[in-house]
């Protein structure tokens, strides 16, 4: 018979080993838990470091569009011409190409001129502060509407009542209180290049259902040179691209706001857009 001082020593050399190991067990889970918390803080950090960087460049964004608005809005007079492409979406869902051109002159607070050509269409629209006229020269008529407020009023008014609407017309109300506040959900400057040869920031930014991409003068004077528009609200995300040209606007005269009617033009009245019915009518 083995003595039982030995069996006790064995017994106890095996309790002390596993208890060693229990101890290296719990050591190493230990050293694993703090391995996980730091790769969890290590990840919060970047996210956090993320979001922050993020939000710099929706406010840096913010600010370019703010000096821009600012620059707009400080002239008494805007004169500019416009290069643009309109995708224009059919009955059957294709999406067209339609290019034109618009030529805007703008005196605050109640004077336009619009010159507008398309692939589809001429229109020349008229605001003097009384009257606002469109004029349709390839089509032989003319029509007016009485228009004693400011062109914004007016261009509001005459697009809820009647379904006119004007391109690139926004730039008359960039930075003025009334312009309509733009929510920013993401935002990149991808970098500066030249239009026009004038040095310009290009912007990537994403607002709601639309992305947008913006060409902004660097220097004091801040002026949108290049905008692109995509409606992710459509399944054929349709595009509308522009370039501006800006011109001396000291060339406006008042002349510019009344319009020739000729005798070959026939008046017609504009019938107003009736509202949809209620759903249950």
């Amino acid at each position: 018979m083995r003595k039982p001082h030995s069996c006790t020593r064995r017994i106890g050399h095996r309790l002390v080993s596993v208890a060693l190991g229990t101890t290296l067990v719990v050591g190493a889970g230990a050293l694993a838990t703090q391995s996980v918390s730091a790769s969890i803080g290590r990840h919060a950090s970047q996210a956090e470091t993320a979001v922050q960087a993020d939000q710099a460049a929706i406010n840096a964004a913010y600010a370019a569009l703010d000096a821009m608005g600012k620059t707009l809005a400080s002239q008494k007079k805007l004169a500019y011409d416009v290069s643009m492409v309109t995708d224009v979406i059919t009955g059957e869902g294709k999406k067209l190409a339609v290019k034109g051109k618009a030529s805007v002159r703008f005196e605050r607070p109640d004077h336009l001129f619009v010159d507008l050509k398309t692939d589809t269409m001429e229109r020349q629209f008229y605001h003097d502060g009384n009257q606002f006229t469109v004029i349709a020269k390839t089509d032989g008529y003319y029509g007016q509407l009485p228009a004693s407020a400011s062109t914004r009023e007016v261009l509001i008014s005459t697009a809820k009542d009647y379904g006119i609407e004007i391109p690139v017309v926004d730039l008359l109300e960039w930075g003025t209180p009334e312009a309509r506040k733009i929510e920013l959900k993401k935002a990149k400057r991808v970098g500066e290049t030249t239009l026009d040869g004038k040095a310009v920031e290009h912007w990537a930014l994403h607002s709601g259902g639309l992305d947008w991409e913006i060409w902004i003068t660097t220097g004091d004077k801040r002026l949108p040179m290049k905008l692109i528009t995509t409606n992710n609200h459509l399944p054929e995300k349709p595009q509308f691209i522009a370039e501006v040209h800006w011109r001396d606007a000291s060339s406006i005269n008042d002349t510019m706001f009344s319009p020739h009617l000729s005798s070959d033009l026939k008046p017609i009245t504009f019938t107003k857009i009736q509202p949809a019915p209620e759903a249950g009518q």
